[in-house]
């Protein structure tokens, strides 16, 4: 066990004991004990027996009636019916098969659990297809962003932190979890070895539920700047520094499927994204850098740094905006409230 792991382990306890939460009139929290360490079948086992008996509780404690059954992993299958549910939704965001950090069996489960759900919301094209063979009520609901939170990157109220402020320009920028199955560190490397006059900031914590990423020569080349993990309130102050934002997502069966929350988050702030070629982003590509090879992706930075302008942050802008939470959350709900 790693000690990450631990810590995760501890912070969940920590969460466990704080109870329901009430954060609102009708809106209550509460965090699970599970263990992250799902690789193995015992821990499996305890999970499953766990989260049924507190989600019981819970289900007892607020004394829920006919409640909606929303969940975001196929594991949910074992809870239909047991609740008398008006409605069950599977949220699906990834291809979870494909996650080599996820067991195998995790196919059946949730081809099962697509066939028994009421609702699938698919937040890619390709989700949307694949999984539309086993439900005919799946939609294609791509990911959003938090608009308000990132479009205040433009403020003059908002300001550059101190680390990255000292960093010199042009700063090609990325905010995510540094993950080896997920990014293209073979594609970062080049770019940083024939652009040295380029800052390259990557932010986020290294490896995502996996042992930390073998970084290798990015960590030792002196035009790549590793920050870190930082705190989400500050990534807007993050993002107005970036001159340039990137996608450099492996291409693989689990990122053909996805969407990346990133892109709405940069265009919020009126950023030029430059990506690799992801498919959820083909529908996009006239707001964006789509790019087929690691010359083409070199030659897009160097197109979005030149020509940049107002016209278009402000074009940029006004797509995010048509992909908030609040538009998202009124698409889904008039999805559900149609089958109530």
């Amino acid at each position: 066990m790693q000690k990450k792991d631990i810590l995760r382990i501890f912070r969940r306890v920590i969460k466990v004991f704080k109870g329901v939460r009430r954060i609102g009139e009708n809106l209550f929290i509460y965090s699970p004990l599970v263990l992250p360490l799902h690789k193995y079948w015992i821990v499996r086992i305890f999970n499953a027996f766990c989260l049924r008996l507190q989600l019981n509780l819970i289900v007892k404690i607020l004394r829920l009636k006919n409640p909606i059954l929303w969940s975001y992993i196929p594991n949910a299958v074992e809870f239909l019916g047991k609740w008398n549910e008006k409605i069950s939704v599977y949220h699906c965001v990834d291809e979870l098969s494909a996650n080599p950090l996820i067991p195998a069996v995790i196919r059946e489960i949730e081809e099962e659990y697509l066939k028994r759900v009421n609702v699938v919301f698919a937040s890619s094209q390709s989700l949307f297809q694949n999984k539309k063979k086993f439900n005919l009520n799946t939609f294609y609901m791509p990911n959003v962003a938090d608009f308000d939170h990132f479009n205040s990157a433009i403020s003059n109220e908002t300001v550059l932190p101190g680390d990255l402020a000292e960093i010199p320009s042009p700063k090609i920028g990325f905010i995510g979890a540094i993950s080896r199955y997920k990014l293209d560190l073979n594609l970062i490397g080049e770019i940083s070895r024939n652009h040295p006059e380029w800052s390259i900031i990557l932010i986020g914590a290294k490896g995502e539920g996996e042992k930390e990423a073998e970084l290798g020569e990015l960590e030792n080349r002196k035009n790549i700047y590793l920050l870190g993990g930082r705190a989400y309130n500050s990534l807007p102050a993050y993002l107005k520094g970036f001159d340039v934002c990137l996608l450099p997502n492996l291409i693989n069966e689990y990122t053909r499927n996805m969407f990346p929350m990133k892109f709405f988050e940069y265009l919020s702030a009126g950023k030029p994204v430059v990506s690799t070629r992801l498919e959820a982003l083909l529908e996009f590509s006239q707001y964006c850098y789509i790019s087929s090879s690691s010359v083409e992706f070199e030659e897009n930075i160097i197109k979005a740094l030149r020509e940049d302008s107002q016209t278009l942050k402000d074009i940029r802008i006004n797509l995010a905006r048509q992909y908030t939470w609040e538009k998202r959350i009124a698409q889904m709900s008039e999805v559900i409230e149609a089958r109530l």
